[in-house]
């Protein structure tokens, strides 16, 4: 499993470059995300990716919140804890969820983060992480847990009959390996994604290049790979990974039986032997 890991140097690098970057917020202003909804307080500024990232006025603390497939607080604990951290004490009962507090030692001082991990009735639920210095941790933690207490779930609907665009895509890419390639200038890229039927996938990819003319080192690759769950919604296809990260193409048909449009790309229809 890929493990949706909040380190404790890449969050106070995404602390210091949110201030700066974030779009300025109004009066408090209730966010719709998939499958929930929070409050922003009045004035943050907010910004949007894998997940929102809400910084207060005076730019002293950060609040981050993304959805997660967890089951339990521990495996959540588990694969969001901050490396080299040291727990604050056990963690304490939350409306919906558990919350505990991660501290860290710095040349500045001590760096504070609060994780709120609330659960869904309908599987997954919400991780809300504040982040401050020593000195604003009180207002902060608050901060966190007000954002918190605003998360409601989408409530689960009665079974509707999909879409006639979703059934048929979702008929035609059930059990079927999706793949991209490019290649160009001494740069090739390819992404498999493994769709199946059961409604889980998995996703690997791979890069790598050289520099033309030099052979004696100039050549680099990389690789990786991610898991969760599919689902299509009208003609767009949902990739929610287990680290709490979610992936959208539109579905587009293209000449070849064997190839669709993905976000603009070709992708080859395949057959696929990882889900038997």
């Amino acid at each position: 499993m890929m493990r949706k890991q909040f380190w404790l140097s890449a969050v106070i690098v995404t602390f210091v470059t949110s201030v700066c970057c974030l779009g300025q917020g109004a009066a408090a202003s209730r966010i719709q995300a998939a499958g929930y909804s929070f409050t922003a307080p009045s004035g943050w500024k907010i910004r949007q990716d894998k997940g929102y990232a809400l910084v207060e006025p005076a730019g002293q603390s950060i609040v981050m919140v993304t959805s997660h497939h967890y089951n339990d607080f521990e495996s959540a604990l588990r694969d969001t804890t901050l490396e080299e951290g040291e727990a604050a004490g056990r963690p304490q009962d939350i409306k919906g969820g558990k919350t505990i507090r991660v501290t860290k030692r710095t040349a500045d001082g001590v760096a504070v983060v609060d994780l709120f991990v609330l659960f869904s009735p309908n599987g997954g639920g919400v991780i809300v992480i504040a982040l401050s210095e020593g000195k604003n941790a009180d207002s902060s933690f608050y901060s966190g847990l007000n954002i918190a207490n605003s998360v409601t779930f989408t409530q689960t609907a009665a079974p509707q009959r999909q879409s006639a665009a979703a059934s048929g895509w979702q008929a035609r890419l059930a059990g079927k390996h999706l793949l991209y390639l490019y290649s160009g200038n001494g740069y090739f890229e390819e992404k498999h994604i493994y769709l199946c039927s059961s409604g889980t996938f998995y996703q690997s990819t791979g890069s790598g290049g050289f520099t033309p003319g030099d052979s004696d080192g100039g050549s680099f690759a990389a690789r990786g790979g991610k898991r969760g769950r599919w689902s299509v919604s009208g003609s767009v296809l949902v990739l929610q990974f287990q680290d709490g990260a979610v992936g959208e193409y539109n579905l587009t048909q293209r000449s070849a039986n064997n190839e669709i449009g993905m976000n603009g790309r070709r992708y080859f229809v395949q057959s696929n032997a990882n889900c038997s």
